[in-house]
């Protein structure tokens, strides 16, 4: 037993200074385990990557510095992979290593309790959650497409999101079919545009043909215009200079990310295409189940931690051999339910938000009532 642990505990009765000099000590070792269980499974994670393609490098003689800048891209998803399963090891190991050392049995009978004396751990996951939703948004994302951008280019792959110079969709719930050689999202500007308007059956109503068009802030305003329309039965044209129909409103957000995928959207752009297919009548489940779970992804330091709070005191011997198996498997069983419920969600079995909670929501309400009454 250390004897600082002891000392501090026996006096932690009286001070509540030797209480915060107790955390700092259950910080210290955790983030040093943290840091070398991250590193650990950030290399392992690489390798796998590498190892996948290591005979592609080789028949496409591939040189060794592009390969090290396609790992060094690859890196943030490799922490974001790491980040979860690090905190279940280090948060387990640590105080798996207390209780085989009886120190975790001397601060019980100081009269910290348990919840009390996690009290940091809990602060510090949920500052990791908060680091992990930014940093999933904004670094891991951008990296990712650069390293798949990367891999197709190095290994002579084909793009999976081909780059279409049209841009169609439907609009105001239906009633207007857009298409699009261009958007330029920096002016908000649109060009070669075909504006095809229906009503409420389907059936057509007329066309708009315009060179330019660009954003007013509430409606579009079409340039260099020619209008075909139904006059009784008769189909008629128009040209116009300008038009501007307060009816034509679709938002600018509607045009952009068309050519990504879901998965590779930040939660702001996923959020308006979930706008977008809901105002144009098309499914929105998939999407929103993506857009929620990245939210349930970023809880996920805080479930860990809990779960590893559970497995303390569970064995006493092969602390770290068995650590590390309790992250690993409880890791595997939590992303195997939370793609079975992603799954039944996007093919609407089950709402959006049970599809990406559920997983969340399974765990802690079986770990917390059991942590909740732990004894030591």
């Amino acid at each position: 037993m250390d004897p600082l642990v002891k000392r501090l505990a026996h006096r932690s009765i009286y001070s509540g200074r030797s209480s915060t000099i107790l955390h700092l000590y259950l910080l210290k070792s955790v983030i040093l385990a943290f840091v070398v269980a991250l590193s650990f499974f950030v290399m392992l994670i690489q390798l796998m990557d590498l190892l996948a393609n290591i005979f592609r490098y080789m028949q496409n003689e591939v040189p060794v510095a592009d390969i090290v800048r396609n790992m060094v891209l690859y890196v943030p998803k490799s922490v974001s992979y790491a980040l979860p399963i690090a905190i279940l090891f280090a948060v387990s190991y640590t105080l798996g290593i207390m209780y085989a050392n009886n120190e975790l049995i001397v601060v019980y009978a100081s009269g910290i309790s348990l919840a009390q004396f996690i009290l940091p751990l809990t602060v510090m996951a949920l500052a990791f959650s908060l680091f992990s939703f930014f940093f999933e948004d904004q670094v891991v994302l951008e990296a990712t497409s650069r390293k798949n951008s990367l891999s197709r280019q190095l290994l002579n792959t084909s793009s999976e999101s081909f780059q279409r110079g049209d841009i169609v969709l439907l609009g105001e719930g239906g009633r207007f079919i857009w298409r699009a050689e261009q958007f330029n999202s920096e002016t908000l500007e649109l060009g070669g545009i075909i504006l095809v308007e229906r009503d409420e059956d389907g059936s057509f109503i007329g066309r708009i043909n315009a060179q330019s068009a660009s954003w007013t802030g509430e409606f579009w305003s079409l340039k260099a215009v020619r209008r075909f329309y139904w006059d009784a039965d008769m189909l008629r044209e128009e040209v116009l200079g300008n038009l501007d129909d307060p009816a034509i409103s679709e938002p600018p957000s509607s045009f952009t990310g068309r050519n990504k995928q879901v998965e590779n959207m930040t939660v702001l752009e996923i959020a308006e295409y979930v706008g977008f297919l809901e105002r144009a009548g098309l499914p929105a489940a998939a999407a929103k189940v993506e857009y929620l779970k990245r939210y349930a992804f970023a809880c996920t330091p805080v479930v860990v931690m809990i779960l590893a709070v559970l497995f303390t005191g569970r064995v006493k011997k092969n602390i770290l051999l068995m650590s590390l198996l309790f992250s690993l498997v409880s890791a595997t069983i939590y992303y195997v339910i939370q793609m079975v419920a992603v799954l039944m969600a996007k093919n609407e079995l089950i709402s959006p938000f049970m599809g990406a909670f559920s997983a969340v929501i399974i765990i802690l309400l079986v770990a917390i009532p059991l942590v909740s009454t732990r004894r030591a």
